[in-house]
């Protein structure tokens, strides 16, 4: 299964990629731009419209990239956290799905975390310590970067990884739902 990005909004990136046309047509015909009261120029106008179009086709090319992870019954295809290649099961440790802990990220939602066996080599540091078994880890993705849903991540995970995978947002959950937890 691969876990895709989520796609751009195509009508913001037709949008800025025709108002950048736009902008740099104007520039070549004598349009200038002002701040206030100060002309500026064709070239500041140029440089704009220059910026609107490289943002535009960055996004369009966005939509292209490959799926940052990708599983299967061998393990897993990385593309994220400064990891190219793939990496087998039996280097992964544990795959977590941590709650959102407040002040380190600013997201809001869930994020995934690889926590790689102690004899592997995947090329980065794991130098975050997870906040469900307070192992170090290497934070993969948010999930709110993906178009599957948090549902159908939780189950691929569980379906590929098995027992590897902990699901710390079901563990969460349940202790804020027993009765004299404080909420």
């Amino acid at each position: 299964m691969e876990l895709h990005r989520r796609r751009p909004n195509l009508f913001w990136v037709a949008f800025f990629l025709v108002g950048g046309l736009v902008t740099i047509w104007a520039s070549q015909n004598g349009w200038e731009l002002r701040l206030l009261v100060v002309p500026l120029g064709s070239g500041a106008l140029l440089v704009v419209g220059l910026i609107m179009v490289l943002g535009a086709l960055a996004g369009l090319a966005s939509t292209f990239r490959p799926a940052p992870i990708m599983l299967d019954e061998t393990g897993l295809r990385l593309r994220v956290a400064g990891i190219d290649r793939s990496v087998p099961w039996a280097s992964i440790d544990a795959l977590i799905l941590e709650p959102y802990q407040g002040s380190l990220d600013s997201s809001g939602t869930p994020r995934l975390l690889l926590v790689p066996s102690a004899d592997a080599d995947l090329g980065t540091v794991a130098e975050y310590q997870n906040k469900v078994d307070g192992r170090p880890s290497i934070i993969l993705l948010p999930l709110d970067s993906l178009r599957a849903s948090q549902d159908q991540v939780v189950q691929a995970l569980t379906a590929y990884a098995g027992e590897r995978f902990i699901n710390g947002i079901a563990d969460s959950e349940v202790e804020t739902q027993l009765p004299g937890s404080a909420t």
